[in-house]
């Protein structure tokens, strides 16, 4: 019925098998099993409901494409929350530029924490004053280091995954 269902079934029923290829910078691949994700997202969601996230509940995910990000994705399905990806800053010259559009998205969306990696840290904490609804800054490593793992997927095929806003190029974020 749902997303982190269906991994957590895999995970159960071939745990060793290959879910996905992660390829770094390097060039080099690394197979990230059904099993691993599972383990890693349900701390995830651990750390998630140890914060105080709900069901119906948003969190941004301020990653680049990798572990920390499918983790992190999977994690708030598993606590019941919404999704809102937006993206790192790519510019360090348009900082400003970009932590308007971030802001107004965090803000619509009424996001209570963002979870990014430790060198945005200082970027994502800019934008923590402007979204009233923001409660934390934290990284994947932290949520998955508190609470404790989920153990079996909740929810209903109708729940939200996530949001998804326009980049906010040409406007407003929509």
């Amino acid at each position: 019925r749902t997303l982190h269902e269906s991994l957590w079934r895999h995970a159960r029923a071939d745990p060793d098998r290959t879910h996905v290829f992660l390829r770094g910078d390097d060039g080099a691949e690394q197979a990230i099993t059904y099993d691993r994700l599972w383990r890693e997202a349900a701390r995830v969601a651990g750390g998630l409901r140890e914060r105080g996230v709900e069901r119906g509940d948003t969190v941004s995910l301020m990653l680049p494409t990798g572990i920390d990000f499918l983790r992190s994705f999977l994690g708030i399905l598993l606590a019941r929350a919404i999704a809102v990806p937006i993206y790192p800053p790519l510019r360090l010259d348009r900082l400003p530029e970009y932590a308007l559009r971030q802001a107004a998205i965090l803000a619509d969306a009424r996001a209570r924490l963002l979870v990014t990696i430790s060198r945005a840290r200082p970027v994502a904490s800019l934008l923590r004053p402007t979204v009233p609804s923001l409660e934390d800054v934290v990284t994947a490593d932290e949520l998955a280091a508190t609470g404790t793992a989920v153990a079996e997927p909740e929810g209903a095929g109708d729940d939200p995954a996530f949001i998804q806003y326009t980049s906010g190029t040409t406007g407003q974020p929509k």
